[in-house]
């Protein structure tokens, strides 16, 4: 089965090495015509904030939790909050290393209802994609 090909990816995450680890596989599977990397949820905001169009917001956010200066259900807050969200097709995936029950709720009130194991496998990695 063909999977769609996304226009960018914007990985929010705090290690360097799980972003080496996921940007690969993302790399391999060839979804994503471009990868964006923000270490921080303030950096992926800024970077959001910069775009000028709601076709600039990429088609995908793969999203870190725990991280520092504004961590992962923060960031969704203020993203919420950007003026041209209401705009765009852009879903939100929720990178864990765990299925922290605590985690899960906070994010399913959020609006958010996918998240993956960390770091990315190709095979879950695809059957997300395919599900957006």
């Amino acid at each position: 089965m063909p999977v769609k090909k996304l226009k960018s990816i914007l990985l929010i995450e705090d290690d360097e090495i799980t972003n080496f680890l996921n940007q690969t596989v993302i790399e391999e599977t060839g979804i994503a015509e471009e990868v964006i990397v923000a270490l921080n949820g303030m950096e992926g905001l800024s970077y959001l904030q910069g775009l000028q169009s709601p076709e600039a917001f990429p088609s995908l956010i793969l999203l870190d939790i725990n991280m520092p200066v504004l961590d992962g259900f923060s960031f969704i807050e203020e993203y919420k909050r950007l003026p041209l969200v209401e705009e765009t097709s852009t879903k939100i995936v929720v990178l864990s290393t765990s299925g922290n029950a605590s985690d899960i709720n906070q994010m399913r009130s959020l609006g958010i209802t996918t998240s993956l194991l960390k770091p990315l496998k190709e095979s879950d990695f695809r059957k997300v994609v395919a599900e957006l």
